[in-house]
């Protein structure tokens, strides 16, 4: 999911108590969210460019 939703969801969209339970300053969560980062299985990770999509041969 999107950054932006996982604090939306479980920190009431209040980034600064977000930032301070993962130890960092709300500026540092800006931009993580300015990067576009996700959030999956509980980690944090960032866009960093599409993978070519190619067929497998048989």
């Amino acid at each position: 999911m999107k950054l932006i939703d996982y604090i939306e969801k479980y920190y009431s969209g209040n980034k600064s108590a977000f930032a301070k339970a993962c130890g960092t300053t709300p500026q540092r969560v800006n931009d993580w969210l300015v990067a576009e980062y996700i959030v999956d299985d509980g980690k944090l990770y960032s866009y960093r460019r599409d993978l070519p999509v190619i067929e497998l041969k048989k």
